[in-house]
């Protein structure tokens, strides 16, 4: 429903346990693709509707690059495991070959 989620490879050796990789689940722009919305025509939507707001003097330039820089971070966050309104795609990878 909210695109992939991370997967994890574990690799279990008695009472070792070992993390093989984290395969990264979906971004919020990934899942938007899947039913044919495309993320660049919709920022270019939004830049349209905040280039107006700033116009008519709705908001400031400094709203306007919080807002824009707001969406494109949700744009490429992961769809779920998040805290306080935070993505946690920030998982890192183990190094390839690590022992």
């Amino acid at each position: 429903m909210f695109g992939d989620t991370h997967a994890v490879h574990v690799d279990l050796n008695g009472d070792a346990v070992k993390i093989e990789s984290i395969v990264k689940g979906d971004t919020v722009s990934e899942v938007l693709g899947y039913v044919q919305y495309d993320d660049r025509e919709l920022i270019r939507r939004l830049l349209d509707n905040i280039n107006a707001a700033v116009s008519s003097g709705k908001i400031d330039n400094a709203q306007a690059g919080e807002l824009l820089q707001f969406y494109e971070r949700a744009l490429g966050s992961y769809t779920y495991l998040s805290e306080n309104g935070h993505s946690l795609a920030h998982i890192k990878t183990p190094p390839e070959n690590e022992s």
